[in-house]
């Protein structure tokens, strides 16, 4: 006998295959955030010159910004240059938006109610582009390797960012901090604005915003994971 559901009729198989998916997909996102953790768990066993204490300071960290990670198409010139330009309009759209901010939770919030506009912004920088890609935006934690900003310091680690996904997002990735506005197009002159440092110094503890000053420490190549559901990244950044 077929069960019916809101006018739909479905047999106890289709009934059966809709709860096993239910809970495989559960027990995947599950997976995926304590893989999350033993990441972090080894990089400092892989890093062991980095003091128990670090793995906190790096959550304090975490909990007081938010990034931004643009991810091409492909590696292709073009697509990359397409990221590129994704990433500036989005930049420069936020900047008012985020002005007057003073903390990493106001800015979630904004950027939550604002994804459509990030959307909309992203799509017509690749129409001006006369590309046709589709954009998909998420505010979802993600792996980040070490990285210097000016002369602050960001620990490897997991981070809420607001995450832009271009076409079918294979292609090497760009990444900054947003919040407090962390964000150089030409990192090569990058100077970490005074009104960012006093927002950081704010909202972390000492101890935090002392790791941030230490001198960059030397990077490791890491390998890019992908899931279909849930994206984890070990990186390079282009």
């Amino acid at each position: 006998m077929q069960k019916k559901f809101e006018g739909c009729s479905l047999s106890p198989k289709t009934v059966l295959q809709l709860f096993v998916y239910s809970a495989a997909f559960a027990l995947l996102l599950v997976n995926l955030k304590v893989y999350a953790k033993e990441q972090q768990m080894i990089f400092f066993e892989e890093n062991p010159s980095q003091p128990e204490a670090a793995w906190e300071l790096q959550e304090d960290i975490a909990d007081n910004v938010v990034r931004l990670h643009v991810i091409a198409n492909s590696d292709t010139s073009t697509d990359q240059q397409l990221k590129l330009k994704v990433r500036d309009s989005i930049i420069c759209a936020l900047r008012q938006s985020l002005y007057g901010i003073t903390s990493a939770k106001q800015a979630k919030e904004m950027l939550i109610s604002q994804q459509g506009k990030i959307q909309a912004i992203a799509q017509a920088a690749l129409r001006r582009n006369h590309c046709g890609y589709m954009v998909r935006i998420s505010l979802s934690p993600r792996y980040f390797p070490e990285k210097q900003y000016g002369d602050l310091n960001f620990p490897a680690g997991i981070y809420q960012a607001l995450c832009v996904e271009i076409g079918a997002a294979k292609g090497h990735n760009w990444w900054c901090v947003l919040f407090p506005s962390l964000c150089f197009v030409d990192e090569t002159t990058a100077v970490v604005p005074e009104e960012s440092k006093e927002k950081l110094k704010n909202t972390l503890s000492e101890d935090a915003y002392e790791r941030l000053e230490q001198p960059d420490a030397e990077q490791e190549e890491t390998l890019e994971i992908r899931s279909g559901i849930v994206d984890w990244f070990f990186s390079k950044e282009k």
